[in-house]
């Protein structure tokens, strides 16, 4: 039977249940739609910050995520080259407290839950063909499910089903600012870790080596290897030997889980490319994922995702007045979005590039280091601050003159590092003014089912 509904979410997990907890428990009709049902795995690094953390509280379920047993992770071990250094997590008097590691099953279940209790109407096991649009304007999808095919109606459609958004693609919201990834990403689960407090994050990025590191919910520990694309074949004809190879080459993470035992199979996902996506049009948006993804290395999925459908929940309810005014509101949030995320895209797709990282960047980490200023770059992982205000030029000309000082490397070499690192800033800059778009899906209105998995252009 069909329905109608103030506001229509596709896509139920760190996006869209907490956007739709919060538009229920404002008053508004909201239907909550997903193909899954719950607890269900996706991919993910499913660690997430402090900002992350706060919106949990805010939605008044970070006690049920805590009594998962996830600890906060106080401590963050970070290897950059020969660059080593343990530093405690930035924690600010109103946070709840750090960093945490919770698998998806677990988070998402707690964040549906949520969005059912707060009075959304939550749809799993459905599939959403398309939007529907009636004078140029989206005013719902069309799903089949349980019920058969039938229409949801709603003033509003908001499209938080990740990188292969139906609602992006049926809607024609284009791509731009793509960020082509140059690794791949592998994970597991290991029970019987040995660990003591403080909870501690490895990240290790060394030659072309990355691993990651740290306890998770449920007693279980992480462990992530990152490595560049040209090795994908070898991890296709032996994934659990590759991936064992890569753990033991992380010696810290290797001792850590050696007392243990692996559990589950290997996750992976074998390519990604960061994008943007025009995220709002007459009566629809895209939120999370499904609107914005970066290279995964710095693990602000979650976290980004919570901060962008709390705020775009505010513009939602602040746009009430009526049709224009609800385009304006979420056109504004879109422009926030942007401005939000834009220098950790590229940042992120800068900690995930394949090769080793340049000694001009090493050299700018070590004087942080060196000048106890690596609070500064944690808060950047925390996304607080923006990795311009702590990889300044100042300290780009600073490190160059070092280096070329302690003629540890050609001076030819240093010269061109500093300067290709200054002109991609500058062309950055143009592409957050100016971007450069990838084309365009569908036409909005489309409502035919389309198969499979789409990945951004």
């Amino acid at each position: 039977m069909d329905a109608a509904f103030d506001v229509v979410v596709v896509g139920a997990r760190c996006a869209g249940s907490p956007l739709a907890t919060l538009l229920a428990r404002e008053g508004l009709s909201v239907a909550l739609v997903d193909r899954a049902e719950f607890p269900s795995d996706t991919p993910s690094t499913h660690i997430f910050q402090n900002e992350g953390a706060k919106v949990l509280e805010r939605l008044g379920v970070l006690d049920k995520v805590l009594a998962s047993g996830a600890p906060w992770i106080e401590r963050n071990d970070s290897r950059i080259s020969h660059l080593r250094h343990a530093d405690p997590i930035p924690r600010r008097p109103d946070d709840p407290g750090t960093w945490l590691c919770v698998r998806r099953p677990v988070l998402d279940t707690v964040l549906v839950e949520a969005a059912r209790e707060a009075g959304a109407q939550v749809l799993t096991s459905t599939r959403v063909a398309g939007v529907v649009e009636r004078d140029g304007r989206v005013c719902g999808v069309r799903v089949s499910g349980e019920g058969g095919v039938r229409l949801l109606a709603a003033g509003l459609v908001v499209g938080a089903d990740g990188r292969g958004s139906a609602v992006a693609r049926s809607a024609g919201a284009r791509s731009y600012n793509l960020i082509p990834g140059q690794r791949f990403g592998v994970w597991a689960y290991y029970e019987g870790a040995t660990w003591s407090p403080p909870a501690t994050l490895f990240f290790h990025r060394w030659d072309d080596e990355l691993v990651i590191g740290c306890p998770a919910d449920s007693g279980l520990f992480l462990v992530a290897a990152i490595p560049p694309l040209e090795r994908l074949p070898s991890f296709r004809s032996d994934p659990d030997g590759f991936f064992d190879a890569q753990l033991a080459a992380c010696e810290p993470v290797a001792a850590t889980v050696a007392g243990g035992r692996r559990v589950g199979k290997l996750q992976a996902m074998l390519r990604w490319t960061g994008y943007f996506r025009e995220s709002a049009g007459p009566g629809w948006a895209l939120v999370g994922d499904a609107g914005h993804f970066k290279d995964p290395t710095p693990g602000q999925g979650i976290s980004d995702a919570l901060r962008q459908a709390e705020r775009l929940a505010s513009a939602v309810v602040a746009g009430l007045g009526g049709p224009a005014s609800l385009d304006q509101a979420t056109a504004a949030w879109w422009r926030w979005r942007d401005e939000d995320a834009a220098e950790m895209a590229w940042f992120a797709g800068d900690l995930g590039r394949a090769g080793p990282v340049p000694p001009v960047l090493v050299e700018m980490l070590g004087e942080l280091v060196a000048s106890g200023g690596v609070a500064s770059f944690l808060d950047v992982m925390n996304h607080r601050t923006k990795p311009s205000e702590v990889l300044t030029a100042t300290r780009l000309a600073a490190a160059t003159g070092r280096l070329i000082k302690r003629r540890e490397h050609r001076r030819s070499e240093i010269l061109r590092q500093a300067k290709e690192i200054a002109a991609e800033e500058l062309r950055r800059q143009w592409l957050n003014k100016h971007p450069a778009y990838a084309g365009s899906g569908g036409p909005v209105g489309a409502t035919q089912p389309q198969e499979g998995v789409v990945s951004p252009p």
